[in-house]
């Protein structure tokens, strides 16, 4: 009897120290499980998955398919679904599979082809908005709400060339500020842009990262992958990036690390380079692009960075460094329209 009793007080003591289910959006997550389903918005849906841990910790969340021609975050997602263990994570991951659905569909750069909006130019969002500000919406309302971290993923487009990087917003608030440039160094990517361009108006943030930084939490938007491409090289580069950024932030164990300048398994860690700013390098005339330069570059001020022809073959155009610093994105197809983006430089950050 005794024996039983002492049991009834184990079980009791249990439910009460018993983790709360996670909420996401009305669904009820146990804690120590995982659950994933295509969570309606509108009249699209988005595919949602959440572990929620057996121990307490912070709330991460990974997100993929911001744009919908970006496809090796999705694949890296599905693959941290698979990897991560509720019984071994401590804290919660959302992990938002596809956020732009309509656009994966339509395999679209950039803009969704419902209202021909890009869903990273209209956060917060609305609820009485097109489709694309009511995924917005739903992102600031039911997701950045919830979480503490949260790391926005891309890649580059079909007409894209990129060096991995992550850009680390600057809001000029000095504590998050801090805090967000750690949780950027924990990825383990060599190349940090700690960029002061977007708002601190939380009601028009217009980037995803942008809304949660604005509402105080550290978020980050990791870029790797190139040319709308598949690449399982990229795919695991990402994987690796946020398990790191997991393990840093004590949600999992430490995983082994992949050096991004070889892509191989490696125990050596990469010197950080940090930049102030990205500037861009822009065509003046209309014609045939070429570049003389490769992204992860140095180059210096005055270099000699590319050319543009006309349709003959003639050479209208020099284009040359504006400022010394890394090329990070460099465009890989011959169309160019005057005032297009060529290329984009990376300035390192004075000491």
């Amino acid at each position: 009897m005794r024996f039983c009793w002492l049991c009834m007080l184990l079980l009791s003591w249990g439910s009460l120290h018993a983790r709360e289910a996670f909420d996401l959006a009305g669904k009820q997550i146990a804690s120590g499980t995982l659950s994933s389903w295509m969570m309606a918005v509108s009249s699209t849906a988005i595919p949602v998955t959440v572990i929620h841990g057996q121990t307490s910790g912070p709330v991460l969340t990974l997100t993929a398919g911001i744009h919908g021609d970006e496809f090796p975050s999705i694949l890296a997602l599905q693959q941290l679904r698979k990897q991560i263990q509720p019984e071994h994570l401590k804290g919660t991951l959302i992990l938002i599979h596809l956020a732009n659905l309509e656009g994966f569909h339509a395999r679209r750069i950039a803009l969704s082809p419902v209202d021909e909006k890009n869903l990273n130019r209209v956060f917060p969002g609305s609820a009485q908005g097109t489709l694309t500000e009511q995924i917005a919406d739903f992102l600031t309302a039911q997701v950045i709400s919830k979480t503490d971290y949260l790391i926005d993923i891309h890649s580059g487009s079909a007409n894209q060339h990129l060096w991995p990087h992550v850009y680390s917003p600057v809001l000029h608030v000095p504590a998050l500020d801090a805090r967000t440039q750690h949780f950027a160094d924990l990825l383990g990517l060599p190349d940090i842009v700690l960029y002061d361009g977007r708002p601190n108006d939380p009601d028009h943030s217009i980037s995803y990262p942008n809304t949660a930084q604005t509402r105080g939490k550290p978020a980050l938007t990791l870029e790797v992958g190139q040319f709308a491409q598949r690449d399982a090289a990229f795919v695991a580069m990402i994987t690796q990036a946020c398990a790191q950024a997991m393990s840093g932030l004590g949600m999992i164990d430490a995983p082994e690390t992949i050096d991004v300048s070889t892509q191989h398994t490696t125990k050596v860690a990469s010197p950080i380079h940090y930049y102030s700013k990205m500037v861009e390098l822009r065509s003046q005339q209309t014609g045939l692009f070429t570049a003389k330069s490769s992204i992860g570059d140095w180059v210096t001020a005055g270099q000699v960075l590319g050319e543009v022809t006309d349709y003959f073959g003639e050479k209208i155009e020099t284009l040359r460094a504006p400022v010394a610093g890394r090329i990070l994105i460099q465009n890989a197809t011959p169309p160019i329209r005057a005032g297009e983006v060529t290329l984009s430089i990376g300035v390192v950050k004075a000491p």
